[in-house]
């Protein structure tokens, strides 16, 4: 059975730039970091990993699609939006 994730992710800065602008965030489950798990822009396909600490930098910009994966957990797709905030999602 899969495992619920929370994936907390820091967006800075954005404006209503074309440009890709670097984000930053921070994967987690119930409170304990998540390493290793795959973050991918599935907009420009750019792609990075979790550190051991869970956090991740990616280039995306507004409307971009932003999918998390990470073996035994179920995989989520954010997209950006163009406020500053920090977004919490909870399946």
């Amino acid at each position: 059975m899969f495992k619920k994730i929370l994936f907390l992710i820091f967006i800075f800065q954005f404006g209503f730039s074309q440009e890709r602008q670097l984000i930053k965030g921070k994967v987690i489950y119930r409170n304990i970091d998540v390493p290793s798990a795959n973050v991918v822009n599935n907009t420009s396909q750019n792609t990075t990993i979790t550190n051991e600490n869970g956090e991740f930098e990616i280039l995306a910009r507004v409307n971009d699609e932003i999918i998390f994966s990470s073996v035994q957990y179920i995989i989520r797709t954010v997209r950006v939006r163009s406020e500053e905030h920090t977004s919490e999602l909870q399946s």
